[in-house]
């Protein structure tokens, strides 16, 4: 007796028939899909990709602004006064410088208009009025400035000194009572006149220089000569 393939019983034929329409079906689907992208051509939505690198200063050639380098540390010194020639200024610690010396007799002219003369150098006894003032022999000096400008001029702080003997030692001024010092304001073309005493022995009279400073910062003029 012969034995074969034993047969399919109707419900594992019906499996079998599914099982074969479900993989036609899924065969079918794949298909659809690579048809689907290969007709987008490959191209991934907009948005889709990396975002694009920003481009740095150095690719696009603008230059990133700059620190403004602030004020230097060190100030250059202001520019030096240029007032009236004839005032000379220099070391504030120092006194101004005297103009040439003229005689006693003589007129000395401080640049500007202003001018000066001694009028007269007296012997006198020196009268202690007052501190540190000691009678004795002494020089009476009195001098005229003149006002040769076209303004007023204050000789309010007017200096006179006077120097004597070989060496110009400075003499003492005495608080004397014929004493009158500079003082008020000369206008143009008027002139005023000081006096001012100074303690100095007989024996160093022979050679004194008397020095008159009209107003601060002004050069000195300069009379010298023997006062005897």
């Amino acid at each position: 007796m012969t034995t074969g393939t034993p047969g399919r019983t109707p419900r594992e034929a019906r499996h079998r028939r599914l099982l074969a329409a479900g993989a036609v079906t899924l065969g079918a689907a794949a298909l659809l899909a690579v048809a689907l992208v290969a007709g987008r051509g490959g191209t991934e939505p907009a948005g889709s990709g990396p975002p694009a690198a920003i481009a740095s200063p150095e690719a696009t050639g603008t230059a990133e602004p700059t620190a403004t380098a602030g004020p230097s540390a060190s100030v250059p010194p202001a520019p030096a006064p240029t007032g009236d020639p004839a005032v000379l200024t220099g070391d504030p610690a120092e006194l101004p410088p005297g103009l040439p010396a003229v005689a006693l007799d003589g007129t000395a002219a401080v640049g500007d208009g202003v001018t000066g003369t001694v009028e007269s150098l007296e012997a006198t006894e020196g009268t202690a009025t007052g501190p540190g003032n000691v009678a004795g022999p002494a020089v009476r000096v009195t001098v005229r400035l003149a006002n040769g400008t076209a303004e007023p001029v204050s000789f309010d702080g007017a200096v006179v000194t006077l120097a004597h003997g070989a060496e110009q030692v400075p003499a003492s001024p005495l608080d004397d009572p014929s004493a009158r010092p500079f003082s008020g304001v000369v206008d143009p073309g008027d002139s005023a006149v000081g006096v001012y005493v100074f303690t100095v022995g007989q024996d160093a009279r022979g050679a004194v220089t008397v020095s008159v400073g009209y107003r601060p910062g002004a050069p000195y003029l300069v009379f010298t000569g023997a006062a005897d």
